[in-house]
C-alpha cells in the first residue's frame, strides 16, 4: 500500500477527500432520478431475453455480479426513514412506502478496492467504501433509467435513497449467502462487495438462490469474530433472531468502534478468507471451500499461512 495514502483517523483534509465522493451520490438520490416515469411506448421481450439484456447492461455499467429474483414485500421498508427522506426532491420522513407495483428485483454487487480495504481499520477503507458506494449508485440509476426507457416502471435503490433491504434481497437473487459477519458473502468477491438494487415490473426470468456452503464454512471459521476489535461478531453458534436462525451482529458494538476510531472499520471484510485477490490459487481454494465438509478448513489454514493479520493495527485504548 502506498505511503501516500493517509492512515489513522479522519482529519480535515481526509474529510474533504471522503465528502467529495458523496456529493454526486446525494444529487442522484432525488426521487426524480431514482424513480421517474417510464416511456409510454413499451418494448416487449420474453422474460428470458429481458433478463439477459438487463444483466448485460448492468455489467457494462460497472456491476461485477448481477442476479435477478422476486421482490418480496418483507424485504421492503414500511416508511421513509433517514435514508431517502427530507432532502431536496425527496419524500418527507414517515411517508409510507409502496412498491407493490414492482414484482422483480435486480441485485448488483461491486468489488471493493482490496488495496484500500487491506488498510482497515484506518482511513483508506473509507475510500474503498465511498468508491463502491459511488459506482453502485451510478449503476443503479442508469439501469433503472434504461428499464424505464423500455416502457417499464423501475426504481433504483442505492446508498443515498433506498427503500429495500439489499442483503436479503441479494440472497434471493442468487448473489451469495449471509455470513457470520452479518454481510453478504459472495463466491467471486467474498465480503468485499457493495450492493445496490433496482426494482421493476419488467417481466424477467429469475435466478435461484445459491448454496456455496457459507453456513458450513463460517461454522468452522471464526477469523472475522476473532479479529473484530469490538466483539460485535459472535464467535459461537447461531441464535434465533426475528424468527430466523443466524449469527447476529451486535450493531451497537460495531458502530461504537467506528465512532471511537473515527472511520469505518472493515476489518471483518479484509480478513475474510474469501476476500482476496482473484489469483488462481485463491480461485481453487474458493472452489474447494464452496463444497460443504471439513476440507473447507483448508481455505482457513491457507489464509492464515499466507496473510496472517492483514490490517495495520487497531487503534489503541478501545474499551468494549
Amino acid at each position: 500500500m502506498s505511503k501516500k495514502i493517509p492512515l489513522g483517523g479522519l482529519n480535515l483534509s481526509d474529510s474533504s477527500m471522503f465528502k467529495a465522493q458523496f456529493k454526486m451520490i446525494d444529487l442522484i438520490g432525488s426521487e426524480q432520478i431514482v424513480a421517474g416515469k417510464p416511456s409510454p411506448k413499451k418494448i416487449t421481450f420474453s422474460s428470458h431475453t429481458g433478463a439477459l439484456k438487463v444483466k448485460e447492461t448492468a455489467s457494462s455499467y460497472g456491476a461485477d455480479i448481477v442476479g435477478i429474483g422476486p421482490l418480496k414485500q418483507e424485504w421492503t421498508y414500511s416508511h421513509i426513514g433517514s435514508t431517502g427522506g427530507d432532502g431536496a426532491g425527496r419524500h418527507p420522513w414517515g411517508t409510507q412506502i409502496d412498491l407493490s407495483r414492482h414484482n422483480s428485483a435486480v441485485a448488483m454487487g461491486f468489488r471493493m478496492d482490496l488495496d484500500l480495504l487491506s488498510c482497515a481499520p484506518n482511513f483508506p477503507t473509507m475510500l474503498a467504501s465511498a468508491q463502491a458506494y459511488s459506482l453502485s449508485a451510478w449503476t443503479s440509476v442508469r439501469l433503472a433509467d434504461y428499464i424505464r426507457q423500455l416502457g417499464y416502471s423501475a426504481r433504483a435503490h442505492h446508498f443515498s435513497n433506498y427503500q429495500v433491504l439489499v442483503v436479503p434481497m441479494s440472497v434471493d437473487c442468487g448473489l451469495g449467502e449471509l455470513s457470520r459477519a452479518g454481510y453478504l458473502l459472495t463466491k467471486k468477491l467474498g465480503l468485499g462487495v457493495w450492493l445496490s438494487v433496482v426494482t421493476t415490473d419488467m417481466p424477467l426470468t429469475y435466478d435461484q438462490p445459491v448454496d456455496i456452503a457459507v453456513q458450513s464454512f463460517c461454522d468452522q471459521c471464526t477469523i472475522c469474530a476473532d479479529e473484530c476489535p469490538s466483539g460485535a461478531i459472535p464467535g459461537g453458534g447461531k441464535t434465533i433472531h426475528n424468527g430466523f436462525l443466524k449469527w447476529k451482529l451486535d450493531e451497537k458494538k460495531c458502530y461504537s468502534y467506528w465512532h471511537f476510531n473515527g472511520t469505518d472499520c472493515g476489518i471483518c471484510m479484509a480478513v475474510c478468507p474469501w476476500t482476496k485477490p482473484p489469483t488462481l490459487f485463491h480461485k481453487i481454494n474458493a472452489e474447494i471451500a464452496s463444497i460443504k465438509g471439513p476440507h473447507q478448513r483448508i481455505m482457513v489454514w491457507a489464509n492464515t499461512a499466507l496473510y496472517g493479520k492483514q490490517h495495520p493495527g487497531l487503534s489503541p485504548g478501545f474499551i468494549d
